[in-house]
């Protein structure tokens, strides 16, 4: 399924009063998949892109590859309940929970909190990788092992996750 035909059926579901408004205006909505533990719910835009809505009265974020980081918290649930949170809430909502998990931006998360180099994020990053991205994110995870002041257990994490050329 392309991004094209997912935005196709999250806007239907839009225009038919789902999901919620991104603000006090409502001029527009999304659909919420996750909430995080801080309130923070993580979901999509009638463009099938993901949207981060901070609990906090902060505006809603876009995903884009600059903002990646921004959306660090999902990273804080073990990888397989975010995936099975947004696979049942795809699911409930009658859009195809495949396509949807597959359009989380995970590695793009991981690729950005890893250049953070923050001892806490990285692991946790280093946690939520998947073995068929181990591959794709070598070179992010073979520089955590070199970090000069990344602690040794995470060093040694980053170690165990390298992969062959």
């Amino acid at each position: 399924m392309t991004a094209q035909e997912l935005g196709a059926q999250v806007r239907e579901i839009l225009e038919a009063g789902g999901g919620e408004p991104l603000d006090a205006a409502g001029s527009a909505r999304f659909l919420p998949l996750v909430t995080l533990d801080s309130g923070a719910r993580v979901g999509l835009d009638h463009e099938a892109r993901w949207i981060l809505l901070p609990d906090d009265g902060r505006p809603a974020m876009r995903y884009a590859p600059e903002a990646a980081y921004l959306f660090h918290e999902a990273l804080e649930w073990k990888r397989a309940r975010f995936d099975d949170a947004v696979e049942s809430a795809a699911g409930a909502l009658g859009l195809p929970a495949e396509a949807v998990l597959f359009s989380f931006p995970a590695v793009e998360v991981i690729r950005a909190v890893l250049a953070k180099k923050a001892a806490y994020l990285t692991r946790l990053a280093l946690q939520w990788i998947l073995p068929t991205e181990l591959r794709e994110l070598r070179r992010e995870i073979k520089e955590v092992t070199v970090t000069l002041d990344m602690p040794v257990p995470v060093k040694d994490l980053a170690g165990r996750l390298i992969v062959p050329e």
